[in-house]
Parts: C-alpha cells; sequence; structure tokens
C-alpha cells in the first residue's frame, strides 16, 4: 500500500478532452513510484443533427457518435524494494526463496484508434525501459546474489547486466457488449524488446487476452456525466456507451496467455518474466493463495473466472478461482500440471462496481493468502505503463 500526493488538471478544448496527472506514492517499506500522465481524448467537432419529418410516435435517439482515438504519455519511475525470487518454471521450490530490489524508469506513449463502431481499435506504443537491481535480504531469507552463490545453476537471466531496452508494440483490442447481458473483451498485443547495447537480452512476445462479463441483472439506464474523477481519469473514449453496466450481480470467465520468442542464443531477462501466484508486478492477482511472484518463466497461460454479487448497501460477495500455469519454452505450455488456487470474500462498491477487495485465498497445497485490495482502476491504471 502507498500513500502520496496527486494533481489533477482537466480541461476540454473544442477537438480534444486533456487529463493531466502527476503523482508520488511511498509505501511503508520505502518503495515509491512518481510519474507525470497526460490523455489526449478527441471529441466530436459538430454535435449530430437528427432531422424529423413528421411527429413521432415514440421518441427518437441519435445515433453514439463513434469511438474516438485516446492517446497516453507519460513518465515513470519505479523503485521496488522488497521482491520474492523462486528461480524459473512451473516446480520451483519455497525453499530457494531469494530476495532482490528493482528500480525501473519508463519514459514513452500508447495510442487507442477505434475502427468506427465495429468494436475493434488498433493498439500501439512505444517505450524507452531502464531497469537496475540491487540486493536485498532478511534474517531469514539471502539476497538472490547470496542464493546463486551457493547455487550457480540458479543464477536467472538478466541478474549481472541490466541494459536499456526500447520496447514497442502493435495490436488489436475488440469490444462489443450482445444483448443485454454479455460482454466481450479481447487484445492481441504482440511487443518487441531490443536491447541496443546487448542483443542477447533482446526478444519478442505475443500477448492474448479474453475476456467474457455475464451481466445477471442486465444493464441499467444510461447515465449522462461531463467529468470524470481521480488521477487518470477519462471518459470512456473508446466504447462512448449509451448506459452503464449494472454490477449488481456479474460472473467473469477469461483466458490469458503469453509467448515469449527469444532467437538462438538469446534470452529473455527474469525481471521482464510474467509471474503467477498473489499479485504480480503491476498488483494483478493470478492464484491469489500462493505468495507474490511464486511461479515466474518467459511463457503463461491462465484461466480465471470470478462471480461477485451485491449482498447489501455497498457491501458485496465475490469468489475466484483460478488455473494457470508458466513455462520456460512454448512447447511445454500444455494442459497439465496446472497451479490452482479459490478466493472468497466481501468487497465494497462504489457505482455498483467493487473497488475494495477483502479475500482469504486458499488451495494449491502451499498455504493460504490474506488479501486486502484496492482495485487500480480507481487510479486510471489503462493509462499507466506494465511494469514487464
Amino acid at each position: 500500500m502507498g500513500f502520496g500526493p496527486a494533481f489533477v488538471f482537466d480541461k476540454n478544448y473544442p477537438a480534444w478532452r486533456v487529463n493531466f496527472n502527476a503523482d508520488a506514492v511511498v509505501s511503508v517499506n520505502k518503495s515509491w513510484r512518481t510519474g507525470v500522465y497526460v490523455k489526449l481524448a478527441k471529441t466530436p467537432t459538430t454535435p449530430p443533427i437528427v432531422v424529423v419529418t413528421q411527429r413521432p410516435t415514440r421518441p427518437i435517439q441519435a445515433s453514439p457518435p463513434a469511438p474516438a482515438p485516446e492517446f497516453n504519455l507519460y513518465v515513470q519511475a519505479t523503485s521496488l524494494n522488497h521482491l520474492d525470487y523462486y528461480g524459473i518454471g512451473n516446480s520451483t521450490s519455497r525453499n530457494d526463496l531469494a530476495l532482490f530490489g528493482m528500480r525501473e524508469e519508463i519514459v514513452g506513449g500508447n495510442a487507442i484508434y477505434p475502427l468506427g463502431n465495429s468494436g475493434l481499435a488498433l493498439f500501439g506504443e512505444l517505450n524507452g525501459r531502464f531497469v537496475s537491481l540491487h540486493n536485498e535480504s532478511s534474517s531469514t531469507v539471502p539476497s538472490i546474489t547470496q542464493q546463486v552463490a551457493i547455487f550457480p545453476n540458479l543464477t536467472p537471466p538478466g541478474l549481472t547486466s541490466q541494459p536499456g531496452f526500447l520496447q514497442a508494440g502493435e495490436g488489436l483490442r475488440f469490444s462489443r457488449d450482445i444483448g443485454s447481458h454479455f460482454d466481450l473483451d479481447y487484445s492481441a498485443v504482440f511487443q518487441e524488446y531490443v536491447a541496443p547495447s546487448n542483443s542477447t537480452y533482446s526478444f519478442r512476445r505475443l500477448n492474448l487476452d479474453f475476456n467474457h462479463v455475464i451481466l445477471l441483472y442486465g444493464r441499467s439506464s444510461a447515465i449522462s456525466t461531463t467529468h470524470s474523477y481521480g488521477p487518470d481519469g477519462s471518459p470512456e473514449v473508446m466504447t462512448n456507451r449509451s448506459f452503464v453496466r449494472n454490477r449488481n450481480g456479474s460472473v467473469t470467465l477469461g483466458v490469458q496467455l503469453s509467448e515469449s520468442y527469444a532467437a538462438s542464443g538469446h534470452v529473455v531477462p527474469f525481471y521482464f518474466q510474467p509471474t503467477i501466484g498473489g499479485s504480480d508486478i503491476n498488483g494483478d492477482q493470478l492464484l491469489p493463495s500462493y505468495p507474490d511472484y511464486r511461479f515466474r518463466a518467459p511463457n503463461l497461460l491462465v484461466f480465471h473466472g470470478a462471480f461477485e454479487h451485491s449482498i447489501w448497501g455497498p457491501i458485496g460477495v465475490q469468489f475466484k478461482t483460478d488455473y494457470g500455469r508458466v513455462a520456460e519454452t512454448r512447447g511445454d505450455l500444455g494442459l497439465d500440471h496446472f497451479r490452482h488456487s479459490f478466493a472468497a470474500g466481501l468487497t465494497i462498491r462504489a457505482g455498483n462496481l467493487p473497488v475494495v477487495s477483502l479475500l482469504f485465498a486458499w488451495g494449491g497445497h502451499e498455504g493460504t493468502h490474506t488479501i486486502a485490495y484496492i482495485n487500480p482502476s480507481l487510479l486510471g491504471a489503462t493509462g499507466r505503463p506494465s511494469l514487464f
């Protein structure tokens, strides 16, 4: 949990809506993050015109405007002082736990360009990434360099050298609402990580994410608003829907796949490899009964499901289940040797959305995990860059 100040500025110009946010937070273990974020959203230059030739027998509604392009620019620095490392692969032991710290500066931006009202949108990003690692240890857990000094075969790629990276990404997103009870949200993004000073660490990655939301009670009526609130807040420039979602009861089903491609003699630095267990470095929960960053590898496959329902006022109940695994090579990423996890608990809701979760997670034969979680969407998380 981090605390700190934030400055937010919103202004509508004739053709653009501009949101500016600068913030700085520090956590109880002296980790910190600071950044400046600018969001530019294209707005229609002229309002839609509706011509009525005779008195209508029922209300006529103008078609919603086509979704508008959105651009995000950012400069961010993050320092994390306590990260767990268990090794690479799906069969690592908890006895191999070691600690390290990581600092990363990111300069760049991304863009979303909708293709009319089709639900499809092009996505592109370009970032400069600069990582440096340092040792961390405790009275019971060694640092990562102490661990590999005893077990040299556990030395992860990228431990001794962290070159700067130019990271590009391009892809396609699809968002579609089917009827009043079913939503689709798909994305496919291909990324290139290029290390000009040491090409050994250059690699490529494909990220696929497929989410399906079943709204148990359909959607509520439209709500008109001219402002959004919170750091990095922005209008729904990508969808411009004429309704709001009724989240008094929903079921979410999803699949997440990440595959890395490294040429012969190249490696994927361990600090850019995805993880499952607890929360990953971006705060996303995957297999929450396990410790944070429990399994790490260049390739990942996760199936997840969730049920959330209001029970009284702002209080709701939530149940989650995850099945997933990681693999050092794409060929090992099969439909076997899955790790699993379950979680249940209460949510605190605002605007029909769960914003705070208090969960107890179990399963997986490695103990339990109690989680207090604040939804990062309150900070406009879609405008912030991923740390890996």
